[in-house]
């Protein structure tokens, strides 16, 4: 619910909401309450003021899943279906290294409660007809409270119970002064100039807790643990900008735009913590010349083109820049420091050079609406972890290292089907895309997620899978054949190579809007073609006898059975040291890669609007009854529970990655939208 109003001096705006979910995968749910207030006082002609806060309080229960042994996912996919949930005494049975998937559902005792408040205040002031200044003073506080109790009924709380508790406190301070002017000189000149200043700093702090050994499933507290042990961490980060901006307009004909800032970060060394950064752009509406205008064929036609640079330091720590030394390497009970992180000074921003073209354009009195886009992003000095000679005590340190490029277009054309006056209205808008993702410099490559499944190789996109390109089954003995790359004749490392990466070679998508009166109805499509996903799930579930607790997937019929069988699934065997399923680093081979390819339904809704002579006789200003769905249906060869996978247990954003990853709902909802 939401209100606004106020005089011709002071406005204002309060809204609350409550929001509830409950998780496909049980007994996972999530509950928020919000509230957001906003007042805005004109002090005297020149003189402004304002404040907006917005409070949010969450609570959720969480389970664990993506690759997580105990989560509900693993152990309902892995554990053989034949088997029983409950044991005769009517006990939770267990299986190997997986839970039972029911006493995790009844048994989850995860609670994390979440607050955040971000409140703004500001002073605005006119100077004359054409200068204002604007201050501002913000504050992000975003509080975390976990506690997490895992009792004797499910592995996690073997043998006597185990606790966790953590505190997370993020708290964001920001201070922003503009100048702003802006001037239209002259009939056909217009000028909009900017300058400024930021400063931010960034605390947050961690406070952890664990307990072993309970007396009682009944008491959940940490302090009745018998072990007890704690952690905490406390870290800040400051970045201090200046920036300016001004757009020049000829005729609303020709515009360029010109900006530069300069940012400092304290994450960097002491020599390199700033970083500059320019941009330029500009336009053309050549729907404004005559020569086009005489054509007749135009109702608008713009080229516009643009070159910057932006920087970047996210994904490094707050001290990412320094050699650091950390406690806790005690000795005899006595306390000691040990070594913890390399000292690199020379650390500096990851900096992205980008330009792009593009092309506007609408004909047939705007019923049909074009939009050419093509960039060009090339970045340096990317932030990585690189390996060093574990001889001199560490495994890695933070560097500038190597490039990457995206490359790409983007095409979208709007069908405005019938005219402006006709009772009925239909448009349709249709996209497609590419983006070619290559890493330009790279002095050695670099393996990275589980089983080093991804390769970080000079001249290869990112999310390339680094696996054994398995060439089929021998016939007579049902023994998986796989590429000898180096031609040595036997099968290590060294045969591993690229066989795919994760990103489509096209994605898009088609909205389509009719209505009539006050009825409207709508869908959208999204897909994408050519991408891979490695289907970690395959992997362990046809994983031909060599995992006794776990079941299988039903293509494990299709396996090699007699000599003169064709198949790509080897034989049945319990050796896990064979080169089948279980052999040189377990044997990750570009069987278990599919195809990504999809077409979905991702959202479908009707609705009616009530007209407003109607609900004017109950007072009110509008009324509108709809019904909404989600993800109705989807087409795609993978054979996974959802194609649109992003994530991996210990490795953030990791894409088209599938280990036991909880699929995208599919969601039905019907609303009331209510005008007063």
């Amino acid at each position: 619910m939401s209100a606004a109003g106020g005089s011709a001096k002071t406005q204002f705006y309060v809204g609350g909401g409550y929001f509830r979910q409950e998780s496909i995968a049980r007994p996972t749910n999530f509950d928020r309450f919000s509230l957001r207030v906003n007042l805005d006082n004109a002090v005297t002609d020149h003189l402004r003021i304002g404040t907006s806060t917005a409070l949010t309080r969450t609570h959720r229960n969480v389970s664990s899943n993506d690759n997580n042994p105990v989560g509900v996912i693993n152990s309902a996919l892995f554990p053989r279906t034949n088997l029983p949930v409950y044991n005769p005494d009517g006990s939770y049975a267990k299986y190997g290294s997986f839970d039972n998937h029911q006493a995790l559902i009844d048994n989850l005792n995860n609670d994390a409660v979440g607050s955040r408040v971000i409140s703004n205040v500001y002073g605005q002031y006119q100077f004359g007809k054409h200068l204002t200044l604007r201050s501002s003073w913000s504050i992000d506080f975003n509080d975390m409270y976990e506690n997490n109790f895992n009792n004797t009924l499910i592995l996690a709380g073997q043998p006597r119970g185990t606790a966790t508790s953590f505190l997370s406190r993020d708290i964001t301070l920001l201070n922003e002064q503009t100048l702003n002017y802006t001037v239209d000189f002259g009939e056909n000149h217009s000028l909009q100039a900017l300058v400024g200043n930021t400063i931010q700093k960034n605390t947050f702090q961690r406070t952890s807790l664990a307990g072993q050994q309970f007396p009682s499933n009944d008491l959940t507290s940490i302090a009745s643990a018998a072990t007890q042990t704690g952690s905490s961490a406390r870290s800040q980060a400051g970045l201090l900008s200046f920036f300016g901006k001004a757009t020049y307009s000829f005729k609303q004909r020709y515009t360029a735009d010109v900006s530069v800032r300069a940012d400092a970060s304290s994450r960097f060394g002491a020599d390199n913590r700033w970083g500059y950064f320019p941009a330029v752009g500009l336009g053309w509406r050549l729907g404004e010349e005559e020569f086009i205008k005489n054509l007749n064929v135009f109702q608008e036609l713009k080229l516009r083109g643009s070159l910057g640079k932006t920087g970047n330091q996210a994904g490094i720590s707050d001290f990412a820049a320094r050699g650091l030394v950390q406690g806790g390497a005690n000795y005899l009970d006595l306390p000691g420091t040990a070594p913890l992180q390399l000292a690199n000074p020379n650390l500096s921003w990851e900096s992205t050079r980008q330009w792009n073209v593009g092309l506007d354009a609408a004909v047939l009195q705007n019923r049909l609406l074009l939009e050419l886009n093509y960039y060009d992003k090339y970045t340096s000095g990317l932030l990585l972890n690189v390996p060093v000679p574990r001889k001199i005590g560490f495994a890695s340190v933070v560097e500038n290292y190597g490039a990457v490029s995206n490359k790409g277009f983007e095409v979208q054309v709007t069908a405005n089907w019938l005219p402006r006056a006709a009772a009925v209205q239909w448009s349709t808008t249709a996209n497609v895309a590419r983006n070619v993702n290559r890493i330009e410099k790279l002095a050695a490559p670099i393996t990275s997620g589980s089983r080093d499944i991804f390769r970080l190789q000079e001249g290869a996109p990112l999310y390339s899978f680094w696996l054994y390109h398995q060439t089929g089954v021998n016939p007579e003995n049902g023994d998986a054949q796989y590429e000898d790359v180096n031609g040595d004749g036997q099968l290590s490392v060294a045969d591993r190579r690229l066989v795919g990466n994760a990103w489509p070679d096209y994605f898009g998508g088609v909205t389509n809007s009719v209505s009539y009166k006050g009825l409207d109805f709508g869908f959208t499509l999204n897909f994408e073609q050519g991408a891979k996903i490695m289907n970690m799930n395959r992997f362990f579930l046809v994983h031909g006898g060599t995992q006794s607790n776990i079941g299988y997937l039903r293509e494990q019929l299709d396996r090699w059975q007699q000599p003169g069988d064709q198949t790509d699934i080897p034989r049945l065997t319990t050796n896990p040291a064979s080169n089948n399923y279980g052999g040189v680093v377990q044997n990750l081979s570009d069987r278990y890669l599919e195809d990504g390819s999809f077409l979905r339904l991702r959202t479908l809704s009707l609705g009616y609007t009530i007209p407003k002579e109607v609900v004017a006789k109950a007072r009110l200003n509008s009324l509108r009854l709809y019904v909404q769905a989600a993800n109705l249906f989807t087409i795609t060869p993978y054979s996974g529970l959802d194609p649109e996978v992003n994530s991996q247990s210990g490795v953030s954003n990791t894409k088209n990655f599938d280990w036991a990853t909880v699929p995208q709902p599919r969601t039905f909802q019907v609303g009331l939208t209510v005008g007063l």
